[in-house]
């Protein structure tokens, strides 16, 4: 057996405040793990002419088996059963349902309510290019500042109504508009009303029409305003309907008319 060299520590023995002993414990080790890399640098080298290796020394303690199960393995056995148990076609029912339900009578905009006045207000569509639009070989496209007019590159051509499918009169006053118009739903069920009514209508879907015209009361004109200088502009014409079916559609409450 190979003898290792003995390193020894010297020093002046110094006074003071008296160390608890996790303090020593830590210090103990430190001084002990210093030692180990001063005399065992790397396996195979020597110290001082003498050489130091390694070598297996075994299992120390009990060991086990992994018991938890294999978690592909779980799912796969999980996914065989299903079929077996209906569990499966079942999912596939709900799914089939809930898509259902999303299709005929989507989410309603949040925030809607019928018109309680007549108001009139434009809306200018035009946007300003934030920084410069350029194609993938460097040509400039629209320059930081421009403003772009999507009218002058698609025409409104038709009246955009925008109301609650919920409410019974909102659709008659919309089926009852004299111009070409496309008829866009905030709440209710567009492919029964197309079925009932034989033609399109249109869902905005998340809402997104809505927030960008700003829109909140229905039912909403929106038509193209020629009138004002700068470009085309949007008119957004809040109409109150006066009838007897003005409800709350969310509660079902009954609301005034208005007049």
């Amino acid at each position: 057996m190979t003898r290792l060299p003995t390193i020894r520590f010297s020093g002046p023995r110094v006074s003071g405040p008296r160390v608890s002993g996790p303090r020593v414990l830590a210090a103990v080790c430190l001084v002990g793990m210093a030692v180990a890399l001063i005399v065992f640098p790397l396996s195979g080298t020597s110290v001082s002419g003498t050489s130091v290796s390694a070598k297996d020394l075994g299992v120390r303690g009990a060991t086990w088996p992994v018991a938890e199960p294999d978690l592909l393995a779980e799912i796969e056995a999980r996914l065989a059963e299903m079929p077996r148990s209906g569990e499966l076609a079942r999912f596939e029912t709900e799914a089939r349902e809930r898509a259902r339900r999303r299709l005929e009578e989507p989410d309603p905009v949040p925030g809607i309510a019928p018109a309680r006045e007549a108001r009139s207000r434009t809306f200018d569509p035009a946007i300003e290019v934030a920084r410069d639009i350029r194609a993938a070989d460097g040509t400039l496209i629209a320059a930081a500042g421009t403003r772009i007019d999507p009218f002058a590159y698609s025409p409104l051509t038709r009246d955009l109504l925008f109301v609650d499918g919920r409410r019974d009169a909102e659709i008659a006053w919309a089926l009852a508009h004299a111009r070409p118009a496309k008829i866009v739903l905030l709440a209710g069920r567009p492919l029964d009303l197309s079925l009932r009514h034989g033609r399109p209508f249109f869902f905005d879907q998340g809402g997104r029409l809505a927030a960008r015209f700003g829109i909140a009361a229905t039912p909403s004109l929106v038509t193209r305003d020629d009138t004002r200088a700068g470009g085309a502009h949007l008119r957004i014409t809040e109409i109150p309907l006066d009838d007897e079916i003005g409800r709350d559609p969310a509660s079902g409450e009954g609301r005034r008319p208005v007049r």
